[in-house]
């Protein structure tokens, strides 16, 4: 085993775990999605190219640093193509640790209609969980002008719905947290849908959001976006 295997080993194997489940919770399909999660100051954890997330085992994570440098990688394997959005993110957000991209169903229809229903206050637990789900136009997938069209929305939130593509979701925590956050997405995404079918949706006014800023403060949860952009949850949304 590697030196950095074995100083990293939980946090590989955690990985390891998260890419399994969004598998088998039906999140990503074939050789999809791709996975990070920072361990170190200039140390990232990262999916590989060309392996099906429902088969990604401890040997198969790479290990890189924030310049895109390959630090130890199995024989055969190389990072995700989509590791520039990734490392791009992880820079700029120094705050978050976990990345998951994935492409689940409800969501990405979401995405394919280019609705911005994630984005608004419906719902309490994803408001101040996650924050909203912001808009990032289509570009084309591995290049790095799809890491570019997140810059405008960066700072504001810790989710991003790629138009025609799937999703980006962070946590400040671990990877596994990021799946976590990942299915109350997808549950909300769902929810839209059907409501959108029975009638007009209904937001939280900017007096529930206050409420809601308290609740925030006495769970001991971050303010959605990178630390000190968003004052409120109010600021936030409205």
């Amino acid at each position: 085993m590697h030196e950095l295997q074995k100083k990293y080993r939980r946090s590989i194997l955690k990985l390891a775990k998260a890419s399994q489940k969004i598998a088998e919770k039906g999140f990503v399909t074939s050789q999809g999605g791709n996975l990070s999660y920072r361990v170190d100051t200039d140390v990232v954890l990262i999916t590989p190219t060309k392996v099906p997330k429902s088969e990604v085992q401890f040997e198969d994570v790479v290990i890189i640093n924030l310049k895109g440098e390959v630090l130890f990688a199995s024989e055969g394997r190389k990072p995700t193509g989509e590791t520039p959005f990734h490392l791009d993110i992880l820079k700029k957000r120094p705050d978050l640790t976990g990345l998951v991209h994935a492409h689940p169903l409800a969501i990405t229809a979401l995405a394919m209609a280019h609705s911005d229903l994630l984005s608004r206050p419906l719902l309490p637990e994803p408001i101040i969980e996650v924050g909203p789900v912001l808009n990032v136009k289509y570009e084309e997938p591995l290049s790095q002008e799809l890491a570019d069209a997140f810059m405008p929305v960066l700072m504001k939130s810790n989710a991003f719905l790629m138009l025609n593509h799937g999703i980006l979701i962070g946590s400040t925590t671990s990877v596994l947290r990021a799946t976590e956050l990942l299915e109350m997405i997808e549950t909300t995404a769902h929810s839209c849908i059907l409501g959108s079918q029975m009638g007009e949706i209904k937001e939280l006014t900017k007096a529930d959001l206050a409420k809601l800023d308290y609740t925030l403060k006495t769970r001991n949860l971050n303010m959605p976006g990178a630390p000190g952009v968003n004052a409120s949850l109010v600021d936030l949304y409205f």
